[in-house]
């Protein structure tokens, strides 16, 4: 009888292990079922434009936030890029624009357009080797600049290059934005 007593738990855990959901899938396929309905294509980027940035003593930054509807994701990536000229092609202006970060360099020293973000906002702020003081209006007044919102997954860990505006634009199937007035139009020429 002892022997029976011992061999009822054994037999028990067999046919428990015998009946578990992995063991039947993975040995028995069942049919494969209908086709379902495609769903609706899902959002591969955002991008947010912001116009009349000024960057101001004593800070030279701005923090640029994003629409209150969005939800920003903390595994999320932004780019920034600043509309840095308006050139006449063929007889149509075309923006172009550059990725922060951006160096310039003048004859009094290195001023450098940067930005940092969180899940909710982008700052956009100007470092240079020099007093920012003694700025131009040309170089704190009036930008534009794009916020580009990536999901993490799409962006992949490590990667460091920063893409120009029209290559994430294709590859996020942004919407064309046209950029309002041109008001940037005679910006860094001669820079």
């Amino acid at each position: 009888m002892q022997r029976l007593l011992l061999s009822y738990p054994v037999l028990m855990s067999l046919l428990l292990i015998g009946c578990t959901t992995e063991f039947y899938e993975s040995e028995i396929p069942g049919p494969v079922g209908p086709t379902g309905p495609q769903g609706a294509q899902g959002e591969s980027g955002f991008v947010f434009e912001f116009v009349d940035i000024n960057f101001t003593a004593p800070d030279y930054e701005v923090i640029l936030e994003y629409p209150t509807d969005f939800e920003g994701l903390p595994s999320d990536i932004a780019l920034v890029y600043l509309l840095w000229d308006v050139q006449l092609i063929d007889g149509i202006e075309v923006d172009v624009w550059r990725p922060l970060p951006q160096q310039v360099f003048a004859p009094f020293g290195t001023l450098q357009y940067n930005f940092d973000f969180t899940s909710q906002d982008v700052r956009v702020f100007l470092e240079g080797t020099f007093d920012l003081n003694s700025l131009a209006a040309i170089d704190t007044d009036n930008w534009v600049a794009r916020v580009v919102v990536v999901p993490g997954e799409f962006w992949g860990a490590g990667r460091t290059d920063y893409p120009s505006y029209e290559e994430i634009e294709s590859s996020l199937g942004l919407p064309l934005l046209k950029t309002r007035d041109q008001q940037a139009s005679f910006r860094r020429k001669t820079q």
